[in-house]
């Protein structure tokens, strides 16, 4: 989940470019001509290797999608040959639209909006999980003031509810988005089906503090760095872990391309995956990834804030049966028709192929 734009379990080794991926490289600057030299051939300025293509990755600079921006800033796509322009398109379901558009080539996106969009056209590829849920990095919060304890006191009140991550137009009593499907799931616990009837008040985050503040909204679901910001300003506490219990650790957010950019950019495909691996190592470490956090665009995320907020996952491998946990969550919630609507195996465009 991404901070508002302004106007793990184990630890994989470091990835570095496979043996395949470096021949490749290798054969593709013997053979490009001397006309090539200034352009497709070029090393740019930096002396780090030829750069095979450009492309544009639609994402908004937040936590969940750092990685790319620490892989930008460390040189790791174009010492894998790619020149990389990151651009947010305001919310997870138009960045889907960017690349089905092709505006972008590659979009970050929460599962909630790519499975369901995969649903309806089948033209997504999975290149990289990007971003999975660690304890207290997406919560339901309240002021004490409030009198809002525990799950039992959440059907009183509308729950604010990040805007940008919703999923489109949905069914009546169909969860807006992948968190409200998390929350319902967790909070049935303590409702069993009251958990259907919550109501949620879509805005961003940084507006439903505001109203947490002002008493329009008693209760909020918020990722971080926002979680942070309530409990410092405000005194905000937790109500609800929206990833507890049964959704403990689920994937979020992953990179997605079309099945024709895919087919035809197998080259690209193998370069992004190399340099995006070694940067979601790199933030498997403490500290990259709170270095990267004060420097992205509009996010609005200070050093201090960095040290303080609590982060996921950033898996260096992608884990088809945890992906296949979204996939029954979210049918189990009507927000995919089967669970055969969607087949994480079948999308996921493996390292190497």
């Amino acid at each position: 989940m991404r901070p508002d734009a302004v106007g793990n379990p184990l630890l994989s080794r470091r990835l570095l470019p496979s043996r395949p991926a470096r021949m490749r490289a290798l054969a593709a600057a013997v053979s490009c001509g001397a006309a090539l030299l200034a352009t497709a051939c070029s090393g740019g300025n930096d002396g780090m290797g030829a750069v095979s293509s450009t492309i544009t990755i639609a994402a908004a600079p937040g936590i969940d999608d750092a990685p790319l921006w620490l892989a930008q800033q460390k040189g790791l796509f174009k010492a894998d040959g790619l020149n990389v322009v990151i651009k947010s398109f305001g919310s997870q379901s138009e960045e889907l639209r960017a690349v089905e558009d092709n505006r972008a080539q590659i979009a970050a996106s929460d599962y909630g909006n790519i499975f369901a969009s995969q649903q309806q056209t089948s033209n997504l590829r999975l290149l990289a999980d990007g971003y999975d849920a660690g304890p207290a990095s997406v919560e339901i919060l309240s002021l004490p003031k409030y009198n809002i304890n525990t799950a039992l006191d959440l059907q009183h009140s509308p729950i604010g509810l990040p805007s940008d991550s919703t999923v489109g137009s949905t069914q009546s009593g169909v969860p807006e988005s992948l968190y409200v499907a998390a929350a319902r799931e967790v909070m049935a616990n303590y409702l069993a089906s009251g958990a259907d009837t919550l109501s949620w008040s879509r805005t961003s985050q940084s507006k439903e503090i505001s109203e947490l503040a002002s008493g329009k909204l008693h209760a909020v679901l918020l990722t971080e760095p926002y979680i942070y910001e309530a409990e410092a300003t405000l005194g905000a506490t937790p109500v609800l872990d929206v990833f507890s219990g049964g959704t403990a650790g689920l994937p979020i957010s992953g990179y997605v391309a079309t099945n024709k950019w895919v087919k035809d950019n197998p080259t690209a495909i193998a370069d992004f995956q190399a340099a995006i691996g070694q940067a979601q190592s790199d933030a498997a470490l403490t500290g990259p990834i709170q270095q990267v956090l004060p420097s992205l665009p509009g996010a609005g995320i200070s050093a201090q804030d960095a040290g303080m907020v609590t982060i996921g996952t950033y898996p260096t491998s992608t884990n088809i049966g945890e992906l296949q946990r979204v996939n029954v969550l979210m049918t189990t919630e009507s927000m995919l028709s089967k669970s055969t609507s969607v087949k994480p195996g079948e999308m996921l465009v493996r390292r190497g192929h």
